[in-house]
């Protein structure tokens, strides 16, 4: 399987290798995927929607995850 993404993100390494290196999480990698393909792809306003909504989602992981962590 090619794991080189250079198409849509234009670096001369593997989007999976930027995903290794700064230790991502699934959402994170995602969110930005989206982010740097969005002008790419043709469905530029479309494709942002979707990542704020993923954002929003994240967030209210994040804090009932953190709530949970300080009772």
């Amino acid at each position: 399987m090619n794991v080189n993404t250079q198409s849509y993100y234009k670096g001369t390494d593997s989007l999976y290798k930027f995903v290794e290196d700064w230790d991502l999480n699934a959402y994170e990698f995602d969110i930005i995927k989206r982010i740097v393909r969005c002008r790419h792809k043709g469905s530029f306003s479309e494709d942002l929607i979707k990542t704020k909504d993923l954002i929003d989602i994240y967030l209210r992981e994040q804090e009932h995850r953190y709530l949970d962590f300080n009772k």
